[in-house]
């Protein structure tokens, strides 16, 4: 394959000059704007500082290469903007990041982090409950911005998420200008070139289950838990849960099978290895704890009822006994990252495939 869009990093100085097309408002004009940041949003803005952060380093330095003067990235599932604040500080030339996602929560703290920095715009990616599906890219964006199309479409620690992946890289192309790039990476994709020992960093979780659910059976102080495991039909409700935040990882063939079918040429595809410390993932699951362990005392969101204050102490507990018996006498575990670089095919190439 091609070689990899990478560079080294330079600190540059920054400019403020507009490149968003005429009219286009940056913050819109929506009930989530209004709201004072999130409690949830604020912690998980957090994980900025998590070593195991620096598999975006390869994707800032794709970014610093590929985006040129007047161009506009869009940071697709770009949360709290962790991925723009370590790429706005090194561009001194005329650029945009519009960051959208699904959760106004994060969005809210992206606004308060880029509030003031004119190169900074924010979409939400809406629930469409009656017709049970999430909006599209373009279903978002300005009709003055789908004119003139965005140059680069990032995806950081994501793309595993998407559940219909096909319909979600159609979007992506019909957003992207002809020849923009994608740079897409994830720590929760089957790669067969990853090195002996190294992890997927999700699979964690079902590791975590199983050695919990062990705990529950042999330990007394846990018994009033062992009912749920007695239950398939709630242990079953729970797994869909967790594999709703967690979602079960698939190869790397699906995923550049997916990109070339939907009008994308894949040009790299490369791994790194990334060390995530055992505390900091802890902490991380900590706030996803009803994704990690919700038959612990139960979920609002499937017996209608959040546990009790005893019941995620427990819960919080057995997430991190579960990492320790897991990662005996470690402070870090090694990950495989996976990165794919493709470029969006022209029409007239595309219609002729």
């Amino acid at each position: 394959m091609a070689q990899s869009l990478i560079r080294p990093v330079i600190e540059e100085i920054p400019t403020t000059q507009s490149v968003w097309p005429a009219g286009f408002e940056r913050v819109p004009d929506e009930e989530w704007t209004r709201q004072d940041p999130d409690e949830f949003g604020l912690k998980y803005d957090e994980v900025d500082q998590h070593g195991w952060y620096k598999n975006l380093e390869p994707t800032v330095a794709q970014v610093l290469t590929c985006l040129d003067e007047n161009e506009i990235l869009l940071d697709y599932s770009g949360g709290t903007g962790i991925l723009g604040r370590r790429i706005l500080p090194r561009i001194q030339h005329p650029a945009g990041i519009l960051i959208a996602d699904t959760s106004p929560k994060f969005l809210r703290v992206a606004m308060e982090n880029f509030r003031d920095d004119e190169r900074v715009a924010f979409r939400l990616i809406r629930w469409l409950k009656d017709q049970k599906r999430l909006q599209s890219i373009d279903e978002v964006l300005d009709p003055s911005l789908l004119d003139r199309k965005v140059d680069v479409l990032t995806s950081t620690n994501a793309i595993h998420l998407y559940y219909n992946l096909e319909e979600t890289l159609q979007a992506w192309h019909r957003v992207l200008r002809p020849g923009g790039h994608v740079l897409v990476s994830s720590g929760n994709l089957i790669n067969p070139r990853s090195r002996k020992g190294e992890w997927i960093i999700d699979e964690t979780v079902r590791h975590i289950n199983e050695i919990a659910i062990e705990v529950v059976r042999q330990e007394p102080a846990f018994e009033q838990y062992r009912a749920v495991l007695d239950d398939p039909t709630r242990m079953d409700a729970h797994r869909r849960l967790r594999e709703k935040v967690f979602v079960p990882v698939r190869p790397l063939d699906f995923y550049l099978r997916s990109f070339e079918e939907t009008g994308f040429t894949v040009l790299d595809v490369f791994e790194m290895t990334i060390f995530a410390g055992v505390e900091e993932w802890a902490q991380l699951l900590r706030t996803y704890h009803d994704g990690a362990l919700s038959w612990v005392g139960g979920s609002e969101k499937v017996e209608g009822q959040a546990p009790s204050a005893d019941a995620l102490r427990d819960r919080l507990f057995l997430i991190r006994y579960a990492l320790e018996k897991l990662f005996t006498g470690r402070d870090e575990f090694e990950c495989c990252w996976t990165y794919i670089t493709c470029q969006r095919r022209g029409w007239r190439q595309w219609a002729g495939r």
